[in-house]
């Protein structure tokens, strides 16, 4: 009986009428507050099992709300199949989704690529949090953790202690260091600590190089960054960023995700909608999408693999335009079934995705959208290839 249970919420937790309901928030409507605030993020803690071992020992100790921080730990929950236990309607960073959550103890749920790292994540977090906060940080590996950040409140003490015993982890119990962020010379600056050399480094979704020391310093002077240490820039990932606010910006280093995974993935819209532009933004693919979108215009290279990626849990092909500048930020990407990927030739995919996006509107179907990117593309003279 159970295993017939199982199956039926499998079946309706991957159709796209519940994923739909999901994105728009589904249980998590519900107001009021729970005694347990629950904040994961990134895949890894999804994947791993860490977040699901950490909500049912939590539930027996009384109510939860479970949000999820970052579009890759959104796309992870949805292949896990826990949409009606973490709210992925939304994707505000982590410090902010603690903070809003009416909790008496709150819990960051994280596995970072190193144990290192996922302290110097931790540190951040909490540093920004006006309550306590206690981090379960790798907490199936050998070397996994519970950190209790802050001063310890009158619930949070026995959580800590019970989160450390059940997972067989040791207990730290930490301050926010208070040097991560400092004003020089007129600009100011962020640290990232714990960083390996040769992996990208994204500020806000957009990336802007390869570390090559492991510690960065980013340098913003009003409003735009004009310098960074420790990291073979990106030029032109730089020049996206626009006006950016080094101190609140989301900044990660490493791979979106570490391991290949078998995504949950629904079959491909159909009919006539609407298609939707995600230039240079992939961690927004997600919000940038909603039921009667059929496909989604996405420019650049890394950007097409993130997005198509993402999207692919949705049914919603891509139309990728690329120019062969791929940095490879993510492992055995998946892509909905017939998606075109157009490689330009001659132009960058940022001028000709910028051009399309002005002409390429309306409703079509996704074959309707394809003939009509073609067309345009031969008008301006760019030559391509074309594959799926």
């Amino acid at each position: 009986m159970a295993g017939i249970f199982v199956r039926l919420w499998r079946l309706c937790t991957t159709s796209a009428l519940w994923r739909s309901y999901a994105l728009r928030g589904g249980w998590s409507g519900l107001k009021g507050s729970f005694d347990f605030g629950v904040v994961v993020h990134g895949p890894e803690a999804v994947y791993s099992g860490e977040l699901r071992e950490t909500i049912r020992l939590l539930e027996g100790m009384g109510s939860v709300r479970a949000v999820a921080g970052g579009t890759m730990c959104r796309a992870a929950i949805i292949d896990e199949g826990l949409e009606g236990e973490v709210d992925i309607s939304v994707c505000d960073p982590p410090s902010v989704a603690l903070s809003s959550l009416q909790a008496r103890v709150l819990i960051l749920v994280n596995h970072g690529k190193t144990l290192g790292s996922g302290i110097a994540f931790g540190d951040i977090v909490a540093g920004r949090v006006a309550r306590p906060v206690v981090q379960v940080e790798r907490a199936f590996a050998d070397d996994g953790v519970v950190i209790a950040w802050g001063s310890p409140s009158s619930e949070e003490p026995g959580t800590a202690e019970r989160l450390s015993g059940h997972f067989h982890v040791g207990l730290k119990r930490m301050s926010p260091s208070p040097c991560l962020f400092y004003d020089t010379e007129g600009q100011r600056c962020r640290v990232v600590r714990c960083a390996i050399p040769g992996e990208p480094l994204f500020v806000n979704g957009t990336f802007i190089g390869i570390v090559k020391s492991p510690e960065v310093r980013i340098y913003e002077r009003q409003g735009k960054v004009c310098r960074v240490e420790g990291v073979e820039a990106k030029e032109t990932g730089l020049a996206r960023l626009g006006i950016c606010d080094i101190w609140s910006a989301m900044v990660k280093s490493g791979s979106l995700r570490e391991r290949p995974v078998d995504a949950c993935l629904l079959p491909v819209r159909d009919g006539a909608g609407k298609m939707a532009v995600i230039d240079h933004a992939a961690f927004a693919s997600l919000d940038s999408v909603d039921r009667d979108t059929v496909c989604a215009l996405t420019i650049g290279d890394d950007t097409t693999e993130v997005a198509g990626d993402v999207l692919a849990r949705l049914g919603v092909r891509i139309i990728g335009i690329t120019d062969g500048d791929r940095d490879g930020v993510l492992t055995r990407p998946a892509r909905a079934r017939g998606s075109a990927i157009f490689r330009v030739r001659g132009m960058t995919d940022d001028e000709a995705g910028a051009a399309l996006a002005k002409v390429v509107r309306g409703r079509d179907t996704f074959d309707g959208f394809v003939k009509r990117v073609k067309c345009e593309l031969e008008r301006m003279g760019v030559k391509y290839e074309a594959y799926q």
